[in-house]
């Protein structure tokens, strides 16, 4: 039946529409960010491992509100400037890279290809298994402009019902007003929805905040980490298959 989770679904009785974060919660870089980086790097001069750039990319993503982020309408040029700073920011102690030029527009590019991106091995089957138990499926991602073509090739259109992408909306999670867009788009009130994400406080805090049910995908055992309010306040997932 519509709106009716199945028996040990962690889906909230009444819900109708389900709201998914994209990277980190249905699909990954594959096979990781730093493989791709240091491979096209090392194409131009610059000789790191993937594992030092893996990290190096984690410690500038983490601060990355001093570079900028997709809260405002962008256009590709101020996309393509945001992205540019924070590969340079990645590479600042890997030494300098011949025509960095080149080797910027190759990975920006790089990174617009689906074959960069895996789903993860349970994301069709739940995202096929809700679709056909009728519920609204909505994408809510802190995303750039490229997510349209990525979603487009990655094949999601089988699947999602909305998009809400900050870059285009011009806000982003945790802010209220993208969560607000969504249930808009999804013809549903806040009670009537749950999103799932893999961020506590984009996903999850941003979610409850805007009066949303959250459940917090966990694949790597961080909740027990968490202070013993946040455990108490937040309802885990460690699969997505949970869902159904």
């Amino acid at each position: 039946m519509e709106g009716v989770p199945v028996a040990d679904s962690k889906i909230p009785s009444g819900t109708k529409a389900i709201l998914l974060d994209a990277g980190g919660t249905l699909f990954r870089p594959y096979p990781s960010i730093g493989h791709h980086y240091g491979t096209v790097a090392a194409k131009y001069g610059c000789r790191a491992s993937e594992k030092d750039i893996e990290a190096a990319f984690h410690r500038v993503w983490s601060d990355h509100d001093k570079i900028g982020d997709f809260k405002s309408h962008l256009n590709e040029k101020n996309e393509k400037e945001f992205w540019r700073k924070v590969v340079t920011e990645v590479f600042r102690e890997f030494g300098p890279i011949a025509s960095f030029d080149d080797f910027f527009n190759e990975l920006h590019d790089l990174f617009a290809r689906p074959e960069v991106w895996k789903f993860f091995p349970e994301s069709e089957e739940v995202l096929q298994a809700l679709k056909e138990k009728g519920y609204i499926l909505c994408l809510v991602s802190n995303w750039d402009t490229r997510l349209v073509k990525l979603c487009q090739g990655l094949g999601l259109d089988r699947f999602m019902n909305r998009y809400v992408i900050s870059a285009v909306l011009g806000v982003a999670k945790p802010d209220p007003r993208i969560f607000r867009e969504a249930l808009r788009l999804s013809g549903v009130e806040a009670g009537e929805a749950v999103h799932v994400g893999d961020s506590l406080e984009d996903d999850i805090h941003g979610a409850q905040r805007s009066g949303i049910k959250a459940l917090w995908l966990d694949r790597s055992g961080r909740h027990a980490g968490l202070s013993q309010e946040d455990q108490d306040s937040v309802t885990v997932i460690r699969d997505l298959r949970e869902l159904i």
